[in-house]
């Protein structure tokens, strides 16, 4: 606690030393009572002062204490005077972490409470991925004469840290499943259950294969064959390259930020189905400890004994890399157009071939086992995700793009920014790839629902 003096009255103090000695010199009563008046200030603020009994306590709470990043968080900070004196002057100030901007209402405030009387301040903040410990609030009394200061920092109950991500290690929910697990079907005939279609029987076929219900009405040998079923595998693609690192506003999360946020959610999920997930990202320049897969990329195989841990890792370096540059201040999404200088800021100017030949795209494959299905992590500021989708839909991998808007139309360049990001999402659906939009004002959970209801679990 820190208690100051003020000295606010030196103004009346003067007024009064030169009153009296007027008074004196001139022998003027009218001069000597004039005196009362500025008197009556100096005592006033001499004698006035914070009871010494003055507390409050500081409660916080916040609206939601794992928010996605990009949400608004509404922050309740609610002051109680605990005294029997009466507060006239009470200033407030939250502790807001400065990698979290304030994006509605203040978390400042000048208040006066009675005894027992509380007050409650509201602001909200913009998360961002990661844990973000809220300080202690700063408050400072004042009686109404000002002529002292009361400051002290207050330990707030409540919440106090605001985290933006489920870590890994957490148990998922197992509502949070979004991709189908287990086995999927296929258009060719083997072992399985669904019947497919039958054939002349061949030397050698199974005998629990041998429609003998038909060999018993017409003596032919026949051979039933079913769809053939295979075990779902997922490989999670986040595009983490510097094309990415942008944000619509000031303020908020970047694009790349908010790819590892969501494919980090998806992976939980799929773990949590007993999925076998392997992850990849694309523009990493740093991955400690993270093992480097056939095509030179980072990989985490879903068989690895340490899967999960080393899938934190490489979660952990893509939000290294979108944390390399100042959200708070950092670039906007603004029109690149096709191959422009989005992707080439983005070491990626290299546009793959229709056919995907280019070595980047070949890198890529030659990491993804023969039965997968695929889901991409990318903002799609350039054209590059969008021909690695389409080559892997072509060589008839199921292909899901998850894109984070980063674009807003409050500029010509940004609006066509947006305008690109649209074409790009077009491209894709017409080429048979499924798209999930992830707008900044809602949930993820709320847009993979919205766009993904044929693949839901």
């Amino acid at each position: 606690m820190t208690r100051q003096r003020v000295p606010r009255w030196r103004v009346g103090a003067v007024a009064v030393g030169a009153l009296v000695a007027l008074g004196l010199v001139f022998a003027s009563p009218l001069l000597l009572a004039a005196t009362v008046v500025p008197l009556a200030y100096v005592t006033y603020g001499a004698l006035s002062g914070v009871p010494d009994d003055a507390a409050v306590e500081v409660e916080r709470r916040f609206g939601r204490s794992t928010p996605a990043p990009g949400e608004w968080v509404r922050v309740e900070l609610t002051v109680t005077n605990t005294s029997e004196a009466t507060l006239a002057d009470l200033r407030i100030v939250d502790g807001v972490p400065e990698e979290l901007t304030v994006a509605a209402g203040s978390p400042r405030r000048a208040l006066a409470l009675r005894p027992g009387e509380s007050a409650t301040v509201a602001y909200d903040v913009v998360a961002r991925r990661g844990e973000f410990a809220f300080a202690d609030p700063l408050v400072r009394l004042r009686p109404l004469s000002g002529a002292e200061t009361v400051t002290e920092r207050v330990a707030a109950a409540g919440d106090t840290d605001l985290s933006a991500v489920n870590p890994v290690r957490e148990t998922p929910d197992r509502h949070s499943t979004l991709l189908r697990a287990g086995t999927h079907p296929t258009d060719s005939g083997g072992e399985g259950l669904e019947f497919r279609s039958t054939r002349a029987y061949r030397p050698g076929d199974p005998k629990n294969r041998i429609h003998w219900r038909r060999f018993a009405k017409t003596g032919e040998l026949t051979t039933v064959s079913y769809r053939e079923e295979r075990a779902v595998r997922t490989v999670l693609v986040v595009d983490a390259r510097a094309v990415g690192h942008v944000t619509p506003r000031p303020g908020l999360p970047t694009a790349t930020e908010r790819c590892a946020y969501a494919a980090e959610r998806v992976y939980e999920a799929l773990v949590g189905a007993d999925v076998v997930t392997s992850v990849t990202a694309l523009g990493l320049d740093d991955a400690d400890g993270i093992p480097v897969g056939d095509g030179g990329l980072p990989w985490v195989g879903g068989e690895s004994d340490d899967a999960v841990g080393t899938a934190r890792l490489l979660f952990d370096a893509v939000r290294a890399a979108a944390d390399e540059g100042d959200p708070a201040a950092g670039p906007t999404a603004t029109g690149a157009g096709r191959g422009g200088a989005a992707a080439s800021a983005a070491g990626g100017s290299e546009r793959p071939a229709a056919d995907g030949g280019t070595e980047q795209v070949q890198r890529l494959l030659a990491q993804f086992p023969p039965t997968a299905q695929v889901v991409v992590f990318s903002p799609l500021l350039d054209d590059w995700p969008v021909e690695i989708s389409r080559t892997l839909a072509d060589r008839e991998y199921p292909v899901t793009v998850v894109s984070p808007d980063a674009t807003d139309r409050t500029s010509v360049g940004r609006t066509v920014a947006a305008l690109e990001r649209d074409r790009r999402l077009a491209a894709l659906s017409a080429a048979g790839v499924s798209t999930v939009r992830w707008h900044q004002s809602e949930s993820l959970e709320v847009a993979l629902s919205n766009s993904l209801t044929s693949v839901l679990s």
